[in-house]
């Protein structure tokens, strides 16, 4: 941005007319005024203070992995009371009260049509098909954004990934992550733009395996917006996965990337704050040059069909202030655990936040945050 002031122009005009004025009225007493040869144009040019003289800061809640139900397979109960309604009712309170909610969903919004996908191995694999009418329980709790670049956004095919997103489209949720479709996403609230983008390790989705491909896609969003949010789903999968293991990892066969690096560089190339998920337990969170990354939120509302017993249950609620520039300001891990059937329940002990402290603690000793024992995050 760049402001222009016309030194003396409106006197000017204003003196011109005037002394016309004066003139008609008056001619023999008039003293013509003198006006200046030309007008100076003086350029103030864009600065840190100037460029961001308009920007506000932004509050935002970051949440896993949710799948609320799946009619797949066919026979199964899996269906949440209500159709899920109560399901996010212990949190709405949070997720509303903030200018962003983003999570990622674990699965297909489809009723009808689609292939189930194909497992070497069927004792590891789930196919998730969530009914469309479920999304109105995302609308309800307040989520504006999703990431779908997961390893279940494919398990129904072509079908599946059409009906997800024409269902969220519809019901003005934002969402991002298939490299054909949506590789990014971006909204606009009070003035400010947001970015978002988020990334996986399978088939059509944006690669946390390709440092090319986030430098170029959270550079295009830096570019054109105030702040830019990325997610990614990669890790090993179960408890024996909670620490950040500072390489890549590997499980199941995949390479299944390499967290911290992938992190490192969303942020280098502009993105503002990361979140996590895929390992369906929680990790640490770290400061990078002032920038929140939360390397897993784990599960955070799937009351079926996954394993929900010990840390694998806990499914906390990150929120996050940013400062205009998008450096982190102050932020809070809110506790929950998952209940069957149920979702997240409010944990009054505060067992999450401990948990994501202490893994912090191991992983990222010189990390330059604190966590306090009621989830508080704060800059050292």
């Amino acid at each position: 941005m760049k402001l222009k002031i016309a030194t003396l122009l409106s006197l000017a005009i204003c003196l011109t007319s005037c002394a016309m004025k004066g003139e008609s009225a008056n001619s023999s007493q008039h003293n013509p005024t003198v006006l200046p040869d030309s007008i100076e144009i003086i350029e103030i040019p864009e600065t840190p203070e100037t460029e961001n003289i308009n920007k506000k800061p932004l509050s935002l809640a970051f949440t896993g992995d949710i799948m609320m139900g799946t009619t797949y397979p066919s026979g199964g109960n899996y269906i949440p009371a209500n159709d899920g309604a109560d399901l996010f009712s212990d949190v709405t309170e949070i997720l509303s009260a903030v200018d962003i909610a983003a999570g990622n969903l674990e699965g297909t919004l489809l009723d009808v049509g689609g292939q189930a996908k194909k497992c070497s191995d069927p004792s590891i694999c789930y196919a998730f098909k969530m009914p469309t009418k479920y999304v109105k329980n995302l609308v309800n709790a307040g989520y504006d954004f999703v990431g779908i670049a997961n390893n279940h956004i494919n398990d129904f095919g072509p079908e599946g990934l059409a009906s997800t997103q024409k269902t969220l489209k519809e019901n003005g949720i934002l969402f991002a992550g298939l490299r054909a479709s949506c590789p990014t996403a971006v909204t606009e609230i009070d003035g400010r733009k947001i970015g978002f983008a988020a990334f996986g390790h399978n088939r059509g989705t944006l690669s946390i395996l390709d440092m090319n491909e986030v430098a170029n896609t959270v550079k295009g969003l830096a570019d054109e917006c105030d702040f830019v949010v990325v997610s990614f789903h990669g890790g090993g999968e179960g408890p024996k996965f909670q620490h950040v293991p500072h390489k890549t990892e590997t499980c199941f066969g995949e390479n299944r990337g390499n967290v911290e690096a992938f992190a490192h560089a969303a942020i280098d190339a502009g993105a503002d704050v990361v979140y996590g998920h895929g390992p369906h337990v929680n990790r640490a969170v770290e400061l990078y040059k002032d920038h929140l990354i939360m390397y897993s939120l784990g599960n955070f509302c799937t009351p079926y069909r996954m394993g929900l017993g010990g840390v694998s249950g806990y499914a906390p609620v990150v929120t996050v202030n940013l400062n205009p520039d998008g450096t982190f300001e102050s932020g809070k891990i809110h506790s929950f655990i998952q209940q069957k059937g149920k979702g997240p329940r409010k944990d009054a002990t505060n067992s999450v936040a401990k948990n994501m402290r202490s893994l912090t603690k191991a992983d990222f000793p010189n990390t330059r945050i604190e966590i306090a024992d009621d989830g508080t995050i704060t800059k050292k």
